[in-house]
């Protein structure tokens, strides 16, 4: 059932979908190899992920992946053209995978099918990019920090910082997100004046690690410390999640994050 916690009309403003954000990450799934040909291709959207993408056309991760010389694991830039391969199996019967628009789930439903099937993921091993880039590594002890005083997990936090901005404090989305935790601006103010009861810069990359923090504790709450609920509204809004279920969008950026916390595990 959706929660009772929802916030009102007059902050929900701040709590919408994003939209679109920088970057999105493909999914690590378990899946067997399949022999591919030409098929079609399409350009990357806000929102897709590999997982998404692949199921709309009937193949697995692995396949897309393969089929556009990449592992299941890396960054999938938007306005990337991919090549979607044909199956022997689907070869002819599988339509051009458009922009998300499958009808909504109830975010229970969905979460309880996260949850049986297990979060796919490399355990332990941080992202190439990320291992690579001393400035973002840099940023570790602000993720530790912030993520102890408001007890909300480590690898949760880390994650969706790393899937809305790759960990850098200088991206701004189209949409107007906000730095490393991709924050809008009204989301913002109600963190700090509501959450926290003070201040706090949007563009520090201190405050809005402390922001993003705060904000899960928050969520969790809310959510009754779901997990995948409570990365759901963080992607999509509290309000929305609880008034119109977990849109396409948002189960492909759950997905997502779900795989990525092993990494940071």
């Amino acid at each position: 059932m959706p929660s009772k916690f929802l916030i009102g009309p007059s902050r929900a403003l701040g709590f919408l979908r994003k939209g679109a954000s920088l970057l999105t990450l493909g999914v690590l799934l378990a899946a067997g190899a399949a022999a591919y040909g030409s098929g079609h291709s399409y350009v990357v959207k806000a929102g897709d992920s590999l997982w998404a993408i692949a199921r709309a056309n009937g193949i697995t991760v692995n396949q897309l992946a393969a089929a556009n010389n990449m592992r299941a694991s890396d960054l999938l830039l938007i306005g990337r053209q991919l090549q979607i391969p044909t199956t022997g199996s689907t070869a002819g019967s599988t339509p051009a995978v458009t922009t998300a628009s499958a009808t909504t789930e109830n975010p229970w439903s969905f979460c309880a099918t996260m949850s049986s099937s297990g979060a796919p993921g490399t355990w332990g091993v941080l992202p190439d990019l990320l291992r690579q880039s001393p400035d973002r590594l840099a940023l570790q002890p602000l993720f530790i920090k912030w993520s102890r005083h408001y007890n909300v997990s480590l690898p949760l936090l880390e994650a969706i910082a790393w899937q809305e901005s790759g960990w850098q404090q200088g991206v701004v989305s189209s949409t107007g997100a906000i730095g490393a935790g991709q924050i809008m601006p009204g989301t913002a103010s109600f963190i700090s004046g509501t959450l926290i009861g003070m201040p706090m810069n949007i563009n520090s990359v201190n405050d809005n690690i402390r922001m993003s923090a705060a904000f899960l504790a928050y969520l969790a709450g809310v959510e009754g410390n779901n997990r995948c609920a409570t990365i759901a509204a963080y992607y999509e809004g509290p309000l929305n999640l609880g008034t119109y279920g977990i849109f396409p969008d948002t189960q492909a950026y759950v997905a997502s994050v779900e795989a990525l916390i092993p990494r940071f595990e």
